[in-house]
């Protein structure tokens, strides 16, 4: 009985985690195929004015929102539904005023400072930021409600809207203007969308806002807060270093540095499924159950991501052949060297700390990151132009990770060696390594791109259905006995 229950129990997560996947990487994978297509379609200096835009309103909305959206899904588990409903209404309003302050600053900035390439822009981004901001909820909140289905659909179907918006206009030749006016009717659709499906949520309870609930909930996410702004930026520096010391350079390093869709909503789809029963586990002390939700997450997860990031490395240059200009193509071996970041993405680290509710650990290691990035980055820069700052932000991202599970260690009462499934790791990455090597081989003999891809997807293909017959994850004995091991 206790079997079926488990077996059931495992497929109802499998199909949550999947849907929010299905979203996430719909969201993140317009992110790549406007970029792809805006290369495609406008002149280069064009892309480089839009691509410093886009960089601003991603950071604008990311920072903006201080990881309230969040707090949702950590915050509400531990409220009553009376409290829970309060709570979203009094955070709809704060972020859409934080939205139009916000949208007010940007459009100052981009008169005094230049901040985007010209006011007129930056009334674009405003009104684009003003308008998303309150929706950043909407998703999180979906899914503390038991509705992941509804969420996924959500990042799919405005991720499609925002694709629409800004490459129709490239598309029929009406320019970056067109783009950015795009870029703002997007925003204005995503918000009207959120007003149909939550206005009534988020107006209900005015006047009845619990003020002292509130600011728990802003204690409780000024630290994430401070770490999604510090995260953010991490992200951006990169950008905002190439615009600084090669200006010519930052559509071309903005192709590069794309994070490949899947592999970055994985850890996000998996930490927020079972974010809520970790919380409740370590509400009443019981470290190890957390633990075990955790670690079987991560051993689900390493497979796939590995296996993925090699697969996405291996056939780079083939894709960039096809999908760009020759102009793009000298940032292949940057765009595969950021892309082996994401071998260590198999969870989302910070689930765990956010669970436990040590936010300052989450906040210093956001701080470490950062400085890192900025220096290892800046260095390689300066000694070797695109491709030295790409292996600097590898090494940034490596050492934050070691720190990272550290801090892991220290929650359950564990070691570093211990804390993280490193021999399933290891061999899972010698694996798929093999395997990709095996693939640009026998590709070798290959002359063109399209063929090349469909030799090395097979390959490839052939692998990954290779490792599940002899390369399975451990036993739950063989987990039992690990953990026995650990404890003693």
């Amino acid at each position: 009985m206790n079997l079926v229950l488990e077996s059931a129990s495992a497929i109802s997560t499998g199909r949550r985690t999947a849907w929010l996947v299905l979203g996430q990487t719909v969201e993140r994978s317009v992110q790549i195929l406007v970029a792809l297509l805006l290369v495609k379609f406008l002149a280069p200096s064009e892309w480089n004015s839009v691509a410093l835009a886009l960089t601003v309103y991603l950071a604008a909305v990311t920072i903006g929102s201080f990881n309230l959206e969040h707090s949702i899904l950590y915050f509400l588990p531990t409220l009553s539904p009376e409290q829970s409903e309060k709570l979203f209404a009094r955070t709809a309003r704060s972020l859409a005023l934080v939205g139009s302050l916000l949208g007010f600053v940007i459009l100052i900035g981009s008169r005094t400072l230049g901040i985007v390439n010209s006011a007129h822009w930056g009334l674009f981004v405003a009104i684009t930021v003003a308008a998303e901001m309150p929706t950043v909820i909407a998703g999180p909140a979906l899914i503390a409600r038991g509705r992941e289905r509804d969420a996924g659909m959500w990042d799919s179907l405005l991720g499609l809207t925002q694709l629409s918006f800004l490459v129709v206009p490239a598309l029929f030749a009406w320019g970056a203007q067109g783009v950015m006016y795009g870029l703002a009717a997007a925003g204005i659709i995503r918000l009207t969308a959120f007003l149909v499906l939550f206005g009534r949520d988020a107006s209900q309870h005015r006047g009845a806002t619990d003020k002292h609930l509130f600011r728990r909930q802003l204690m409780y996410c000024a630290p994430l807060g401070i770490a999604l702004a510090t995260g953010v930026l991490t992200r951006t520096v990169d950008k905002w270093l190439v615009a600084w010391k090669i200006p010519a350079r930052v559509g071309i390093y903005a192709i590069a540095a794309q994070e490949v869709p899947i592999l970055a909503v994985l850890p996000y789809a998996s930490g927020a499924v079972i974010a809520g029963a970790m919380v409740r586990h370590f509400m009443v002390g019981n470290h190890k159950a957390s633990f075990d939700i955790w670690v079987k997450q991560v051993r689900t997860m390493c497979r796939p991501v590995i296996a993925m990031t090699f697969a996405v490395v291996v056939i780079a240059p083939e894709i960039f052949d096809i999908a760009l200009a020759p102009t793009y193509q000298k940032s292949v071996l940057s765009f595969q060297i950021f892309t082996i970041i994401g071998l260590h993405r198999v969870t989302e680290y910070g689930a765990v700390l956010r669970a436990v509710g040590r936010t300052r650990e989450i906040v210093l290691s956001s701080v470490i990151l950062f400085g890192l990035n900025s220096v290892f980055a800046g260095v390689g820069l300066y000694l070797h132009g695109i491709v030295g700052l790409t292996v600097g932000s590898v090494v940034a991202f490596g050492v934050a990770w070691i720190w990272m599970l550290s801090r892991l260690a220290e929650v359950f009462h564990l070691t570093i060696g211990t804390v993280f499934p490193w021999k399933w790791w290891c061999s899972l990455v010698a694996y798929f390594a093999t395997v990709a090597l095996i693939a640009q081989l026998v590709s070798a003999e290959v002359d063109h791109s399209y063929t090349k891809v469909i030799v090395k997807v097979a390959v490839l293909i052939v692998g990954y259905v290779a490792s599940r017959s002899f390369a399975a994850g451990p036993t739950n004995s063989e987990i039992n006995e690990e953990e026995k091991d650990n404890v003693s």
